[in-house]
């Protein structure tokens, strides 16, 4: 499997022309071992400080390994020094179940300040409801597939670790559209924000009961058109028109 996930980065790393490679929790470098040549701009974000010796011992050097939580780490800073950005910058990592969710966001809900894509493990469950091809589209499957593709690349069964856990993993693979709707992203997720509780209920429905619990929120106005519909029924289109009809 670690072979397997190296060749997967390798092989995406070189199709999208990426210039930096990031892996986010290396731990002790199972899978760094196998990508640490794929890019001349690679580094690591380790929470981890015990994991220094492991992580030399695998034969990075200390300035490629940044210590701290990623969620606080200042990432374009890093690349910064690196004379890189991360429109140019492949993310990759194992992620844990808890932390799966705000990574995500960090990575690739920011607009146009986003990261090219990336390739990660995360629990099956999660990444059934996130990529693309899933039938519900939930408040984090809409944001990140705001911008990008997210594919299901393959499933980890529970004996590929020790200890081996109670759940089954995956493998997800982000690519940045070519094309993407233009919007902003801090309205695009104060929509979910409003909308998303009441996703049962039609958008004509939806705003009325914004409208009386927010009385110094920005007002979504909801066309004809689309006040029967629910918020899982929306094209990414009408979301925008939703968005940029807006009153602040």
């Amino acid at each position: 499997m670690r072979s397997y996930i190296g060749s997967a980065i390798a092989k995406m790393y070189e199709e999208v022309q990426a210039q930096a490679l990031m892996e986010i929790g290396p731990g002790k470098g199972a899978i760094t071992r196998k990508i640490k040549d794929v890019s001349r701009d690679f580094f690591v974000v380790e929470k981890d400080l015990t994991m220094e010796p492991y992580l030399l011992e695998v034969g990075l050097e200390k300035k490629q390994i940044v210590f701290g939580d990623f969620l606080e780490v200042d990432v374009v800073g890093q690349l910064q020094g690196l004379g890189k950005n991360i429109k140019e910058t492949l993310a990759v990592g194992n992620l844990p179940y808890y932390i799966t969710s705000p990574i995500f966001r960090k990575l690739f809900t920011d607009g146009e300040a986003c990261f090219l894509g990336g390739i990660f493990m995360i629990q099956d469950e999660v990444g059934q409801k996130i990529i693309s091809s899933a039938q519900k589209k939930s408040y984090l499957w809409r944001l990140l597939n705001w911008a990008y593709e997210v594919k299901y690349l393959k499933m980890v069964p529970p004996k590929c670790f020790s200890p081996a856990p109670k759940v089954k993993s995956c493998l997800v693979k982000f690519i940045r559209k070519e094309r993407v709707e233009p919007v902003n992203f801090q309205d695009l997720e104060l929509f979910l924000n409003l909308f998303a509780p009441y996703s049962r209920k039609t958008l004509g429905r939806i705003a009325k009961i914004v409208e009386k619990k927010q009385e110094h929120q920005r007002v979504f106005n909801i066309s004809e058109s689309l006040a029967k519909k629910r918020l899982e029924e929306l094209s990414r289109e009408e979301v925008a028109q939703i968005i940029g009809k807006s009153d602040a």
